[in-house]
């Protein structure tokens, strides 16, 4: 009983966050986007930020990405940690939100922020994370997102195929809300 109370706590508490974070950001008139909570709105296009397309290196791998590698497609981008609990519960809805939407319009990023490489290594395998993470211990790549950091994750930030945060997400999110909303921007026309 007690767990539940600390659950239904931490939802409220992730949903008045949400709400607060993304409130200055959005549009003026918010269409509904099938699957997607109530108030939970893309940024005008007008008023998209570029995202950091800073290079980092690939977690378990040794190379680095960029979210210029992913180049005229929606990037859905989480942040995570293996310690994270609500992290945990929202790595199989991003499992299945990658396995449903089209790989050539909708890819997916990790980022893993102050963890323990072997921890966060165990995690991928743990989850059966099917798509690439970037590690960033001292949340250096993290801070330049402004906002996200060891006390906003999970966070889910999606990025437009001009490579502009459209819309942030802090707190969990589910997979009908990952796919409605990249599906939402993946039908916007990018600028030319």
């Amino acid at each position: 009983m007690k767990g539940l109370r600390v659950r239904r706590l931490f939802l409220l508490v992730s949903a008045a966050v949400l709400l607060t974070a993304c409130a200055g950001s959005q549009s003026a008139s918010c269409d509904r986007i099938a699957g997607v909570r109530p108030g939970l709105c893309l940024i005008d296009p007008e008023l998209r930020a570029d995202a950091p397309m800073d290079s980092f290196p690939v977690l378990g791998e040794d190379s680095n990405l960029s979210l210029a590698d992913f180049s005229g497609r929606v990037v859905v981008v989480n942040f995570w940690a293996s310690w994270c609990g609500p992290c945990r519960v929202e790595q199989p809805d991003l499992n299945a939100a990658y396995l449903t939407l089209p790989s050539d319009e909708v890819a997916f990023l990790g980022v893993n922020i102050e963890d323990a490489e072997t921890n966060a290594i165990a995690h991928k395998r743990e989850y059966d994370v099917p798509y690439a993470s970037l590690f960033d211990p001292a949340n250096a790549y993290a801070a330049a997102w402004k906002g996200v950091g060891p006390r906003t994750i999970p966070t889910t930030i999606f990025v437009d195929r001009d490579g502009r945060v459209a819309v942030r997400v802090f707190g969990l999110i589910g997979r009908s809300e990952i796919i409605g909303l990249a599906d939402a921007i993946a039908s916007e026309v990018a600028r030319g």
